[in-house]
């Protein structure tokens, strides 16, 4: 898997653990989350198959509003920082993914 094309959405992302210069991006068949850590750069590609629900959560200031939720390996506690609801409407309309919206 790689990203060798454009993605369909990119945004800017924060983690509950330090992830500097985080982004998230979906692709056709995975969604991406990068970054810089300590340790250097990470990248996680998320394929579509593994990935059991993605929750919109409500957003207070500076907190998670997104947790995609993959089979097998840890929930992934996101801050969507621009553009959450395309999110919503790109996971909602994907009969891949399981959405759950909460107030």
């Amino acid at each position: 898997m790689s990203n060798d094309q454009a993605p369909l959405l990119q945004s800017a992302l924060a983690l509950r653990r330090p992830l500097w210069l985080g982004e998230i991006a979906l692709y056709e068949n995975h969604v991406s989350i990068s970054g810089w850590r300590w340790s250097g750069s990470v990248w996680h590609p998320l394929p579509f198959q593994n990935i059991r629900r993605v929750e919109k959560w409500p957003a207070t200031h500076r907190g998670t509003n997104l947790v995609i939720r993959p089979a097998g390996a840890r929930d992934y506690y996101c801050r969507v920082e621009e553009g959450v609801f395309f999110w919503v409407k790109e996971f909602r309309d994907d009969a891949r993914t399981d959405l759950a919206l909460q107030y």
